[in-house]
């Protein structure tokens, strides 16, 4: 046997990679780091993980109140159809931020010890499926409206529930109004005294109104006013339903279902009978109705809200 052999090609390939790997070592003035350093960039990796998949759940727990409360609002007195209300309502913030999040929570998985050996299809549905059953069970106990009342409260910038729905209903012109009476709606009283949001005072017309509705304006409390604005100077405006105000407490899907229900009867019984619409069908042919010398008490009927209520039954 020759004992100058030559050495193989994987020999060589093998020797250099070893010779490259020391000379850069050299080069660099590369020291060995000690274990913990490893282990805790390790868990920082898994701290940031676990923080976005939290935050991730806060996210779906808004999403899923901001939702649930948008699908048993009364969306007919503002928009025509479910669709373009649900649109306009939709948190895009908190899609955004869900996005984001998930990503991080993604990348930061991925860098710990053995992530990245996992599939990025595990890694992306273990985040976002831990997110959102984190999010069920936040929004079960209410932190999703918590979540979305504080940062309303605290953070200036930020567009909370109440505040969407304060910017919807406070539209006097277009038959919207939120504040509280300050005087007890008696049934013997045709108009009581309402301050709204904008601190401005009207005169409530409540003839239109059921017993209910005066019990709700009786107690004083925030409440959202569905009519028509009669005029300006002097302030006057024709109640046809009275709703509380939702948005003080988490509320049950339950107690939404109901407050929803109670709308769309009180709603359907301001729609026209046949007996009605010949009397106006009359009132139009033989007299002229003057809103300065009287109050017209049929005005319900022809309120957008009502007529979409009644052609959807």
């Amino acid at each position: 046997m020759k004992d100058n052999m030559k050495p193989t090609p994987q020999q060589t390939q093998t020797e250099s990679i070893r010779d490259r790997v020391f000379s850069t070592i050299d080069e660099q003035n590369m020291e060995p780091r000690p274990c913990y350093v490893f282990w805790c960039q390790n868990s920082a990796m898994w701290m940031i993980w676990l923080l976005t998949v939290v935050l991730g759940g806060l996210a779906t727990a808004v999403l899923l109140f901001t939702s649930t409360y948008r699908y048993y609002d009364i969306y007919e007195a503002v928009h025509d159809n479910f669709v373009t209300f649900f649109l306009q309502a939709l948190p895009l913030l908190w899609i955004l931020a869900f996005i984001v999040l998930m990503v991080v929570a993604m990348q930061g998985l991925r860098a710990t010890r053995r992530g990245y050996r996992l599939s990025p299809v595990l890694v992306g549905g273990s985040s976002v499926g831990a997110s959102v059953l984190l999010g069920v069970a936040a929004s079960s106990l209410g932190f999703g409206f918590v979540v979305d009342r504080t940062l309303g409260e605290y953070a200036p910038m930020y567009y909370s529930e109440a505040k969407r729905e304060q910017q919807m209903w406070q539209q006097p012109s277009e038959g919207r109004l939120i504040g509280s009476a300050t005087a007890d709606a008696l049934p013997e009283q045709p108009q009581i005294s309402f301050i709204d949001s904008a601190g401005a005072v009207w005169t409530l017309d409540v003839q239109e109104l059921q017993p209910q509705d005066k019990q709700l304006l009786e107690s004083k409390q925030r409440v959202r006013v569905l009519g028509t604005q009669v005029s300006t100077d002097p302030a006057r405006f024709h109640a046809c339903g009275v709703f509380p105000w939702m948005l003080d407490k988490k509320r049950a899907m339950s107690e939404l279902s109901a407050e929803r229900q109670a709308y769309i009867d009180k709603m359907y019984a301001h729609s026209d009978t046949p007996a009605d619409r010949l009397q106006k069908l009359e009132q139009a042919a033989f007299t002229e109705a003057s809103t300065k010398n009287a109050v017209n008490t049929k005005l319900c009927a022809e309120i957008a809200a009502v007529r979409r209520i009644e052609d959807s039954m």
